[in-house]
């Protein structure tokens, strides 16, 4: 069974690709999603030795696309041309609107109708146009109303939620809101998929992740492994998933 941590970020400066792998070796995983690390202070530099490191290896590629959580550092004047989306096989967007992440309690300071009018504004449009054109998905981390109102409006693009919901307002009410949406799935970094709700959801709608180097790909693979499920739909979560979502052999 191939395993692919879904979830990992590497950098030319802090988090060379040789380090990473190293971790992955050790946790047993084949190969890796990777994108920029929100906390680079290159990240346009990063998303080019994302590509790079792509190139040379048999990691999938995520163009990185918002800003630092953690910081006031949005690196981004004005979001990419859609053709700046070809050579990737995802687009990681993270906290391009929202300030910070949304544990469940962050106030977002923008009414419905403000957020449809950023969700639709033409740049916006013609990215999510492109992604939809490539059949590739967009792992969103956004405020809960911000997610929520997504879903609905790009119903054909493929959404990843990262965490299971953890940072878009919490896993009980995101799984509530959208888990049922046949557009959008879940990567697990950083939360605690059961049994339970694989049978619930279906074992199609969950990827293996860590968020390396925030969080652990072996503790991650190892709550996979352990949990009481059909080696297919394990299958399905370690590899068979995401490599259906972007298209990657």
């Amino acid at each position: 069974m191939e395993i692919i941590d879904g979830h990992v970020h590497i950098g030319r400066r802090h988090l060379p690709l040789e380090q990473v792998e190293g971790v992955l070796d050790r946790a047993g995983a084949d190969r890796a999603v990777v994108f920029a690390d929100p906390e680079s202070m290159d990240i346009p530099g990063d998303n080019r030795y994302v590509l790079e490191s792509a190139a040379r290896s048999r990691h999938i590629p995520f163009i990185y696309i918002g800003g630092n959580a953690y910081s006031t550092n949005r690196p981004f004047p004005q979001l990419p041309d859609p053709e700046e989306l070809e050579p990737y096989r995802g687009i990681k967007w993270h906290c391009w609107f929202t300030p910070g992440h949304d544990f469940g309690g962050i106030r977002l300071g923008m009414d419905g109708g403000r957020i449809e009018e950023v969700l639709t504004e033409p740049r916006m449009a013609a990215l999510m146009g492109k992604a939809r054109e490539m059949g590739i998905p967009v792992n969103f981390e956004e405020h809960f109303d911000i997610t929520v109102r997504f879903v609905d409006l790009y119903p054909d693009v493929m959404i990843i939620i990262p965490h299971m919901g953890g940072l878009n307002g919490g896993t009980e009410r995101i799984l509530s809101a959208v888990g049922s949406k046949p557009n959008v799935f879940f990567d697990v970094s950083l939360a605690g998929l059961t049994e339970s709700l694989v049978k619930t959801f279906g074992a199609r709608k969950f990827i293996c992740g860590s968020d390396y180097p925030y969080g652990s790909p072996a503790w991650s693979i190892d709550r996979i492994r352990k949990l009481n499920i059909s080696e297919e739909d394990r299958e399905s979560i370690m590899s068979g998933n995401v490599l259906s979502l972007t298209g990657t052999t």
